[in-house]
């Protein structure tokens, strides 16, 4: 189930990111028109200072929304947001001022901002998530109930002000209804599609997809297990566009429930056949999957149904699973290590506790990440680490697996650092099972396959391995 490999997608991302462009782009658009007017407006009656506002809000708003085309969004957030509180703030304190006549309203913008950053740093530092809407709500409430501003010589009359606040009241409550609707019409794409998750789940749309793996020789040696969606309507779906989806609304369960036994069924099958039977069969385990209670009882009760020698069946925990309740999650792999249930850690390399997991856990492989992989030949770090990591895990009697080789570049260099086990689309994509079993039948390999020598990891270790050595 997972989002790696070749189906690594940020969790949860595409519709946060795709809320976030629409919500600069209109933001954007908003702040150009109205200081594109106010600039002309004031242009005409000779108040340049004000004009000179206006034209940086301009530069602004141009700026923030090249920057949310380009998908820099927290850029352009972080680049709009301070200039528009400036301006609002200046415009409110100096030429704004409440009067009997006409009251002020330009503090009225503060709503759709704290909106707006309540979104989009969502996922950012606390001080910003909390700490923006907080500011724009506070200063809208201090404005609004006091008469408070800074007397000087461009203090707006009534005969302007009071047509000018029904031109500001109206494009900020407008502002602040667009920014709900957005809200509330992703809210509810989500629910139709967590609508459409139910129904496939319950009506057996998600099959199991194979991406071979293959030893330094060349011999395919298994495959993991990635889950698909065959939508009636859109066709394949890839796991990046429901995983996100499912482990939110925890439907994360039922359709790991359904991987499991596929992958179950499936081992048994090549079981049968003598050329198939010591392929090993790796599937993705969530968080929430490792928590339920029964988890445990659940693996063992399917490999006993469907016969499954145990070792065949290998589960790939991130480490993010990991963090969640560690001594718990622990437990549970030893009973099931116990009971001939292999592990493998995936993406080793991007957190912060893999060798503490590596002491203590019933790991059988670690997998090193693809993004340490992309940039061998180029990074002469990610050559060091994953050398450091081929040792490390030799010397704990780990197998060791790159994930996604895209080249023979890539392969020449992973195998002489001594790498001996690999995953990637330089060998194949996942692939449907019988397309699967016709590429094992057929035994492909890229045409540029070219085995290395067996002793250039030896001449190609580390310089940890030579210190140990020494």
């Amino acid at each position: 189930m997972s989002r790696h490999s070749s189906d690594s997608l940020d969790p949860g991302s595409g519709l946060h990111q795709r809320r976030v462009r629409r919500m600069l782009q209109v933001s954007s658009l908003m702040t150009l028109l109205m200081s594109l007017g106010w600039g002309l407006f004031f242009a005409w009656r000779g108040d340049w200072p004000i004009v000179a506002s206006d034209a940086f809000l301009c530069l602004l708003a141009i700026h923030g929304g090249r920057l949310a085309q380009q998908g820099q969004l927290q850029r352009a957030a972080r680049t709009l947001l301070p200039g528009l509180l400036l301006v609002v703030l200046g415009h409110a304190l100096c030429l704004d001022l409440p009067t009997a006549a006409a009251p002020r309203t330009t503090h009225l913008y503060l709503l759709p901002m704290a909106i707006f950053s309540i979104v989009v740093f969502r996922h950012d530092d606390p001080r910003l998530r909390q700490g923006l809407p907080l500011l724009f709500l506070t200063l809208f409430v201090l404005l609004s109930a006091t008469q408070f501003g800074l007397s000087s010589a461009y203090v707006l009359p009534d005969s302007l002000r009071v047509p000018g606040s029904w031109i500001t009241s109206i494009t900020a409550i407008g502002t602040l209804l667009i920014l709900l609707h957005l809200l509330q019409s992703d809210l509810s794409e989500t629910s139709t599609q967590e609508v459409e998750l139910r129904d496939g789940i319950t009506l057996g749309q998600f099959e199991l997809f194979y991406q071979p793996q293959h030893d330094g020789k060349g011999r395919l040696i298994g495959a993991e297990a990635l889950v698909r969606w065959r939508h009636p309507e859109r066709g394949w779906v890839a796991p990046g566009e429901f995983i996100p989806l499912a482990e939110r609304t925890g439907l994360i369960l039922p359709l790991g429930q359904i991987v499991l036994e596929q992958a179950c069924h499936q081992l048994v099958q090549w079981s049968r056949d003598p050329g198939k039977a010591g392929w090993s069969l790796a599937v993705n385990v969530s968080a929430l999957q490792m928590q339920q209670a029964g988890f445990v009882a659940s693996v063992l009760g399917l490999v006993e149904y469907h016969g499954v020698a145990p070792g065949r069946l290998k589960l790939e925990l991130t480490e993010g699973v990991l963090l969640q309740e560690f001594d718990q999650v622990s437990a549970k792999m030893h009973q099931l290590r116990s009971a001939g249930i292999a592990f493998a850690l995936d993406d080793f390399g991007t957190g912060y506790s893999s060798l503490q997991y590596l002491r203590r856990l019933p790991l059988e492989q670690i997998k090193i990440d693809q993004s340490f992989v992309a940039d061998l030949g180029r990074q002469d770090c990610d050559s060091a680490i994953v050398g450091t990591v081929l040792v490390l895990g030799r010397s704990l009697g780990l197998q060791v697996i790159a994930e996604g080789v895209e080249n023979a570049e890539q392969w020449q260099l992973l195998s002489g650092l001594g790498c001996r086990l690999f995953q990637g689309y330089w060998f194949s994509a996942p692939l449907e099972l019988a397309a699967f079993e016709a590429y094992a039948e057929a035994g492909r390999l890229p045409s540029d396959w070219a085995q290395p020598a067996p002793e250039a990891h030896e001449q190609q270790q580390p310089a940890f391995a030579q210190v140990s050595a020494g």
